[in-house]
Parts: C-alpha cells; structure tokens; sequence
C-alpha cells in the first residue's frame, strides 16, 4: 500500500471531526433556539390576562413543539469514531464520476451533504460489502441502475480522532509511536486493535464484514435464519448485526422492546451487553434462557422458588425429545383449570403418561415424588423446570398474545442453540410473532452440556423447515490464529478450515508435580503482566473448583481477577473455568492441566477441549502436571 495514502486520509479524518463539530454546534443552537422561542412564550401566557390571547399562546406552543430540533436532528454519537469503512467508486454516470463513500455506525449529513453513510442502508453499503477492489459493479443502488468500477476499499481504525491503521486490498499500514509503518509479521489485526484501545469487548466488524456475512445479515425478515459455523467465524456478532439491521430499517416492524437475545450464560449475557451498546438500544432485552423464562412465569403470577437440589438427577430425562413428547400429550388433557404450579405436579405424577414416554425405571418415581410435592402445595423448582412450566403454560393458553411470553416478540436471536433442549427451543419459538422471525446460531462442536438431548435441535430444524427457514454457514475464522485453529481442529477431529490469522504455534509445557506447575504459573504470569499491561489472558481450568485453587495461588499479584460467572472486560489476567468462557475471547490463554480425566475421549471432552482453546485470539499455553488428554497428544481413537 503507498503510503501517500496516509495524508490524504488524515485530511479527511480531519474534514470529517470538523463537519461532525459543526453538526452537533448546530444542533445545539437550534434547540436553544427553539426552547427560547417556547419559553418566551409561556412567560407571555404566564403575564397575560387575556383568555383568548392565552389561548393562542398556547396553539402556539403546541404547534412550535411538533417542531423540536432535538426529535428531528438525532444526536451522533460516534465523536470520537465518526467512521470504520470507505469505498472509492468510479460511477460510469459523469454527473457522480469518482466518489469516496464512508459507512459508519451512524449516518451524518452536513447541511445537505451526505458525510457518512450509516452501514445498515444496504443500498449504499453493499458498494462496500458485496464487491471487491478493481471489480466492476451493475446494481440497482437507491432506487437507479449504476455502474462502475470499486477503486479502492478501505477499513480504518480510529481511536479519539486519531487514524492508527488503514488497510485495503493491498496490505495493511498502522501507526505506532508516532511513525506510519507495516505491521509486524504474524500480528493479529484484531487483537491489536483491542489492546491499543485497552477494550477486550467482541471486535467491532462494520469494516470487516464479508460478502458472505453481508448476504446473511440482511436476509428476508419472515422465518428462522440459522446460523452455523465453527468457533471464531462470527455467527454471534452477525447475528446481532442483523437484528440491528432489521431495527433500523423497519422499526414498524421490529420495535426493540418487542425483540429479544437469548445468551447461553451470564458471562456472555453481560459480554454482549457491554458490546452491543451501538447497535441496539437499551430497551431492547437480553437474557439467558433461565433469566427470561423466569419473568416470563412472573407475569403470569407464577413465583416458584428455584433452587439446584430441587430434581436434582432429572436434567437428562427433562431435557430430552421424548419428554417434549410426553408434555405436548399432557397438555391436550383438559386440566388448565389448575393453578399452573398444581398443573405440571399433575403432569409430573402422570405416571402411565411418563412411563408411555420414558420407559419404566428409577427416574418414574422421582417425578412421582416431585409431582406429589407440588401437588402438596410445595412451590420448590429446578431450574430446568422453568422452561417446562413456561412451556405448558403457552400450550394452555393457545395462540393468542400475552406480553413476553407468547405471539410476542418481533424478532428472537438465539446463541449457542444446540445447549437448549427442545422444550426451551419451541416456548422461544412460540413467544415469537406469526412471522416467526428468529436467528438462531449453532455449532455442534461447541455443545458442553452432555445431558441435554442432541436430537431435539434435529427436531426443532426440522419443524421449522416448514415455516421459513433458511441457513447460512459461515466458513471462515477471524478469532483465533490459524496456528491455533489447527490444534483446535486436532482436538475436534475436523478438517482444518480458511483462517484469516497469523501467529506463533501453541506452547507446552510439563512439570512434574503441581507444586512445580504452579510456581512457574505463577512467575508467568507476573512476567506477563509486567511486560503487557494492555493485554487480557484468561487461565481457563476445567473445573470451577480448580479455577478457585488456583486464584488462591495467584492473588497476590495485582491484576489477577477470578471470574466464575459475570466477565468485565478490563485488561489483566482472568481465571475461571471451561463452562463460563463459552462464546468469549482474550488476547492469550493459558490451558491449566488438561488431562486424560478433565478432558476424556467423549464428545463432551472433545467439546469443552475445543471451546476452551479457541478462546484464544492470538496466544496459547498449555501448563500441565499430569499426562495430557489424549485429545491434544494425538492418542485419541
């Protein structure tokens, strides 16, 4: 790339801040303005003795009040980021000739001028997003037929105003010290971007979005959007830009308060919380299933008390297929006259019912036992039965719309799907309008939860064959390092696939008692911090347990936090476990003793093995007492 590329694109950078200042000193002026004129007026009205003048001031009002600079002229938010993306076009029409079109999170318009265009207003955007640099375009844009050529596409990283990369179809130039340069070999681009903006939240993808993400980011609005693709590739983060597509281009459709993001836990919960701040607005909810099912059951004037121990050695049998069967049977009898708790003790003590479906055993008694309880008057749950409660109650209820819970939402993204049962599935599928619009995101490979039933996914996308589904499979990993990527795909048993990053190779190393792991672990890590405070390393463990021990060991070093549940994003050194890392990423991990017992031969080892060495982004080391997993050595059959 030439690097008189670079003053010409911090003047612009420049052009740009200075048209966004004059837009916001503007705006700031005109609603001065406006408010003055109104509260001159109801002085005016105040001081008047006259009832018909009153009257008029007070027409006059309500008539300079529809026209409130604050409704019609939005605030731009992104100050310090006013753009991420640019193509250079050369229109065939003379009167357009050669252009140069930023996108941004926001559109901003200078007086009649379009300054950057928002990347959601596809007819402009897909210049960018649908052709490559030196191909020839023929589209219909904004409602005519152009043509022409894309001269050039670039993506820019700006950080408070300031440009420190640029990277187009030639290469890749970024500012480090001052000075303009090429990058250092094998650099992640996305990890170095979070750690000069000490911000470790998911990557911001508006410059980055391919062809293949585009298409399904804006696809149709009716019918379920299934996602696939392995660890790394995207599926979350494009299934939030196509909820935040949908809300910006039909807003009379998709009314934020009425969509919903289902996480799998609180830790990705409150990751995509904290990311998702610029592309969908504050009303608009997210939870993990367990989280929504629960209000859900309080607006129907359910308020059970959910506790582990309550159905403890059931997960298995309620989150199977069969017992999704054995529900949608019991709820065609006619018992919804019961108060809703009574209801599924009776379903629960059906024993003929149950047995019809699961068979005769140990597990028939239990319910009986469970059911007996309700029935009682006993208000004690699992938390698994939030969903079998919430689920029987929409069946109850039929097909009418009842806030939250069913025929409501306008739109429903679903991540990591194939860890909810077929229950869980088809009440978020019943809480969503007749035009069932859902995204859905699936990677088979990242199932950790072993005992709820794989075939009621199978199940599920069958069903929805029927009402519009379509799906999307997305091939390429921007996460993780290709390096990486291949141990992955090692542990995974699948074939390697197209990675867009570069790295070092995965570092082991063995000790021979845990005394002397730990003390290496602990010099590691201090020398880590020490030489990158910007960085953010998870030590992921197998077990919760075992991420607390080794806290224990660690917390005497500044930066070190334990993390078993909720995740903040500031740089420094996490620990936790397998289970709460599902969907996250840091700049490094370091894999504590994954051995032969933590990580067996099942497809559960396998899974967690696999989630937890592609949280990676750009670093990986593997420190173990005990012989390694099968998995990683390559002694797996």
């Amino acid at each position: 790339m030439p690097f008189e590329i670079v003053d010409q694109e911090e003047q612009r950078l420049v052009a740009v801040c200075e048209s966004v200042d004059r837009y916001l000193a503007d705006r700031k002026g005109k609603i001065a303005e406006h408010d003055a004129k109104i509260k001159a007026f109801e002085v005016e009205r105040l001081e008047s003795q006259c009832p018909r003048e009153k009257d008029r001031l007070t027409r006059e009002i309500r008539n300079l009040s529809q026209y409130d600079p604050a409704k019609y002229l939005s605030v731009f938010d992104q100050v310090d980021t006013p753009y991420l993306a640019g193509v250079a076009i050369h229109d065939d029409n003379p009167r357009i000739g050669k252009k140069h079109i930023l996108l941004g999170k926001q559109g901003l318009v200078d007086g009649v001028r379009v300054i950057v265009a928002d990347w959601r207003k596809a007819e402009i955007s897909k210049l960018y997003y649908e052709w490559e640099e030196s191909e020839d375009y023929e589209d219909d844009i904004a409602g005519q037929e152009r043509s022409g050529k894309i001269e050039r596409k670039i993506a820019y990283g700006i950080r408070k105003r300031d440009l420190i990369s640029l990277q187009t179809g030639t290469g890749r130039l970024e500012k480090a010290g001052g000075c303009w340069g090429e990058p250092v070999e094998g650099a992640n681009a996305s990890l170095s971007r979070k750690e000069a903006a000490e911000d470790h939240r998911l990557v911001d993808i508006v410059a980055l979005i391919s062809r293949e993400q585009f298409g399904l980011i804006t696809r149709q609005t009716e019918g379920c959007l299934y996602l696939t693709g392995g660890a790394g590739c995207g599926k979350t983060t494009v299934a939030i830009h196509r909820l935040s597509y949908l809300l910006f281009n039909d807003p009379d459709l998709f009314r934020p308060h009425r969509c919903l993001v289902v996480m799998f836990n609180r830790s990705l919960r409150d990751y995509v919380k904290a990311t998702s701040t610029d592309l969908l607005t504050d009303k608009l909810p997210v939870e993990t299933y367990h989280s929504w099912a629960q209000q859900a059951l309080r607006r129907l004037g359910v308020d059970p008390i959910f506790s582990a121990s309550a159905g403890k050695g059931l997960e298995g049998a309620k989150k199977s297929t069969l017992f999704y069967r054995a529900l949608k049977e019991y709820a065609s009898l006619p018992n919804a006259s019961d108060p809703p708790l009574a209801d599924l003790g009776r379903f629960f003590a059906d024993e003929s019912l149950l047995q019809r479906h699961l068979g005769r055993g140990k597990k028939i008694k239990e319910f009986l036992a469970q059911g007996d309880r309700l029935l009682s008057g006993a208000r004690e749950l699992s938390f698994d039965d939030a969903g079998i409660l919430l689920h029987l109650r929409q069946l109850r209820q039929g097909r009418e719309e009842v806030e939250g819970i069913l025929g409501w939402y306008d739109h429903i993204m679903v991540d990591e799907a194939q860890d909810l049962s077929l229950i869980e599935l088809k009440s978020l599928e019943y809480a969503t309008s007749k035009r069932r619009s859902m995204s859905i995101c699936v990677d088979a490979k990242q199932k950790i939860l072993d005992f709820v039933d794989g075939s009621g996914f199978a199940a599920f996308q069958v069903e929805l064959q029927s009402k519009g589904l379509a799906s999307g499979e997305l091939k390429v990993s921007y996460r993780s390092t290709a390096q990486i990527m291949a141990l992955a795909s090692k542990v995974a048993g699948i074939p390697e696939g197209k990675v867009v990053n570069e790295g070092s190779e995965p570092r082991f190393h063995s000790f021979s008692h845990e005394q002397d792991a730990l003390r290496h672990l602990h010099r590691s890590v201090k020398a880590l911090l020490a030489s990158d405070d910007s960085a953010l390393t998870a030590i992921i463990c197998r077990y919760k347990n075992e991420a607390q021990a080794i806290f224990k060991e660690l917390r005497d070093i500044k930066g070190v936090r334990l993390q078993t549940s909720s995740l903040t994003f500031e740089p420094g050194v996490l620990v936790t476990n397998a289970h709460q890392v599902k969907g996250l990423e840091f700049s490094g991990v370091i894999l504590w003793n994954p051995s032969k017992k933590a990580y067996p031969i099942t497809d559960l080892g396998r899974n967690l093995l696999y989630v937890a060495i592609t949280r990676a982004s750009g670093k990986l080391a593997i420190f173990h007492h005990e012989p390694l997993s099968d998995l990683l050595t390559g002694g797996a059959a």
